[in-house]
């Protein structure tokens, strides 16, 4: 009888002779991936398993025919997920209510068997690259063998999944050690701790893992070699066979920080620059490169390019396992960065962190710096990696207590390229008990995008109200701003065209600022609004610069927040601009609205402190700003604040300012159609 569910390798059969060790493992791994998706409670959101198969297991010569059907799949297997949820125990993965959504069956896709009847395709060798993880594990001396078996358990999912994984053992203290002695000691140490995680890994990876340390050497540096990003020491991978062919078997390698010099030696190497010199390999950067001040497009031309397509490996992702957990951050109630956008940020948080957070920030930069942008990173404890098989306690109304499985992160990150929890979310909803005394939640870290703000809130504080020191942008003309692009950006973003002349009649003389992500990838206009019952009987706009700066009658409004259809979804570009608006340019709050029908506004309401249907059923009214219902709430007699409203303006409150705003702003759209 056949199984319901499909093998996503059926789906692209090659018509190449393989090896049969390279065949036999490449089946069995997919094979072992498939069961782990198809056993999910849920499964990730549609965008997400598209963006999974894709990245994991289409090849790049794939029939486009085949990518239609595994969206037309998506829609009809929900239904024969929960007649299979017993094989979630069979398997070991688990999500908890990773996905907990109550949309339509459609927008929770799992993966069953459909009939197929596209040719197979003719793949070549070097089609399929080798995906790889390299996890660095810090002080495994401290873990006891349940944690150390739940991060094995862990890892081999990951690894069944479609993501191959090596791991650098970390036994140093807190602060890195000032000389690099092979102590007898601390050698002893490394090799129980590193037979520790090998044996952990053999109870649940099937093909196994196995200790290796005779692939890492030290080399002299050749300072005449050009160069960009600066490697510490000079650490190199030496035998890289002694990885890659156990790795396409699906086997673990465990790698001490040891390495060999020009003469045989064995000597001691910081773990950190045994990561950097695996990225480099992995990424295929076979020469020692140094930092000085090189220019940034050189950064980004160190990994190679081809190697998504023909390519052995791609370093997908650099996770450190370290008991501190992520970086902390002061503004979070969490205690810890949830993402970090590495362009725009790691400057300014290098300086500010405490040395052990200090170093594994550099690591991954660095490590970053030499991958694809497509790469990330992620820092969490131990404690969270493990806890795919750690099962928490819940009180139930029947019995009083009931069992659940907790949610993984690793597994969340892998699947979908995303924190558990999005960074633009407002700190205080986290609730983070005994803070002090608890590691850091996990932080997610990519290589990013920049992020400019003009005018730039880290040099001349938040945006501020028009004035003769502080006078309003000009959109059209500003030679920091690309303005058909930014029209463009719009465009793409609403699905409409934005009538531009209109548009800019509008707001001369309001604007705040803007905010550009990346190469116009994502951004936020703002405004300064006055209620419009408060304006003179005159269309001429200017008439209103005449109110004074700290006036409470300008109202901060987000008037245009836009990313590129392509970028939705992925990357961070939504919660990067989010991020600088809220935090940087209007930390004490702004206004929008949006239409009452648009699927964005759940993101928008997680994101505000209130939210308000405007009458007529048009607009839904969203702020940031504390205080507004209270002062909406003390006035005793609405009628009679709409009545005196023309000549008791200065009597209006926050909530009458930011209802009058929103219900009055006249939409600019080229087509003249209410947006949607």
């Amino acid at each position: 009888m056949n199984s319901p569910f499909f093998t996503t390798a059926n789906l692209f059969s090659s018509g190449t002779e393989r090896s049969p060790r390279k065949s036999s493992a490449k089946e069995r791994q997919r094979t072992e991936r498939d069961q782990l998706i198809k056993s999910l409670k849920q499964s990730p959101g549609k965008r997400d398993a598209r963006n999974f198969l894709k990245h994991f297991d289409t090849p790049h010569t794939a029939d486009s025919r085949a990518a239609a059907h595994v969206e037309r799949v998506m829609s009809d297997v929900v239904k024969r997920a929960r007649h299979n949820e017993w094989r979630l125990t069979q398997t070991g993965v688990n999500l908890g209510n990773l996905y907990e959504s109550t949309k339509a069956a459609q927008d929770n896709p799992v993966f069953a068997q459909q009939p197929f009847s596209v040719k197979p395709i003719q793949a070549q060798e070097n089609v399929e690259p080798l995906h790889l993880a390299l996890v660095k594990l810090r002080r495994p001396q401290l873990l006891d063998d349940k944690t150390l078996e739940g991060i094995a358990l862990t890892l081999s999912q990951m690894a069944r999944l479609g993501l191959n994984i090596a791991v650098v053992v970390d036994c140093d203290d807190e602060i890195a050690p000032e000389t690099l002695e092979l102590r007898p000691d601390w050698e002893a140490v490394v090799r129980e701790q590193a037979a520790r995680i090998v044996d952990a890994l053999k109870e649940f990876n099937e093909p196994g893992a196995f200790e290796v340390d005779h692939t890492m050497c030290v080399s002299q540096i050749d300072s005449e070699i050009p160069s960009t990003v600066e490697v510490r020491g000079s650490v190199e991978v030496k035998n890289n066979d002694l990885l890659l062919l156990p790795i396409e078997d699906g086997i673990i390698p465990v790698i001490p920080p040891f390495a060999y010099d020009t003469e045989l030696r064995k000597v001691r190497v910081h773990p950190d620059d045994v990561v950097l010199a695996l990225t480099r390999e992995f990424a295929g950067i076979t020469t020692h490169i140094v930092e000085e001040n090189g220019p940034d497009e050189l950064h980004d031309a160190l990994y190679d390019k081809t190697n998504a397509v023909t390519g052995k490996t791609i370093l997908d992702r650099i996770i450190i396992l370290d008991p501190l957990g992520g970086i902390p951050s002061e503004n979070r109630a969490d205690g810890a960065h949830v993402f970090i956008n590495l362009e725009a940020e790691y400057d300014d948080l290098k300086y500010s962190l405490p040395d052990r957070h200090t170093s594994n920030l550099n690591v991954v930069q660095r490590s970053l710096k030499l991958l694809s942008p497509s790469s990330s990173a992620l820092i969490i404890t131990p404690a969270e990696a493990a806890i795919s098989s750690q099962v928490a306690l819940m009180a139930a109304p029947s019995t009083g207590v009931r069992t659940r499985r907790s949610k993984n992160p690793l597994i969340h990150n892998l699947l979908t390229d995303k924190p558990m929890i999005s960074s633009s979310l407002p700190g205080p909803l986290v609730n983070r008990p005994n803070a002090a005394a608890s590691p850091n939640p996990a932080t997610f870290l990519k290589k990013g995008i920049p992020v400019t703000m003009i005018p730039d809130p880290r040099v001349s504080g938040p945006w501020q109200p028009p004035s003769p020191s502080t006078p309003s942008i000009d959109l059209a003309n500003d030679p920091r701003i690309n303005f058909p692009r930014l029209v463009d950006l719009i465009d793409d973003s609403f699905r409409r065209k934005l009538d531009a002349r209109h548009y800019l009649e509008r707001i001369r003389g309001r604007v705040a600022g803007i905010i550009i992500a990346g190469d116009y990838e994502g951004g936020a206009i703002c405004t300064w609004e006055t209620p419009p019952s408060l304006r003179p009987s005159t269309t001429n706009i200017d008439s209103q610069i005449s109110l004074p700066p700290d006036s409470p009658l300008w109202i901060p409004y987000l008037d245009k927040f836009a990313v590129l259809t392509k970028s939705q979804g992925s990357g961070g570009v939504a919660d990067i601009v989010w991020g600088a608006l809220t935090r940087s340019c209007f930390p004490n709050g702004l206004v929008w609205r949006s239409r009452t029908s648009n699927p964005v506004n759940k993101w928008y309401f997680e994101r505000s402190i209130g939210m308000w249907n405007l009458p007529g059923d048009q607009w839904t009214m969203f702020w940031t700003t504390e205080g507004v219902v209270e002062d909406w709430a003390k006035q005793k007699d609405r009628e009679q604040i709409e009545s005196n409203r023309t000549t008791k303006g200065q009597e209006m409150t926050r909530w009458d300012a930011y209802f009058d705003v929103c219900r009055g702003v006249v939409p600019t759209w080229a087509d003249g159609k209410k947006p949607d």
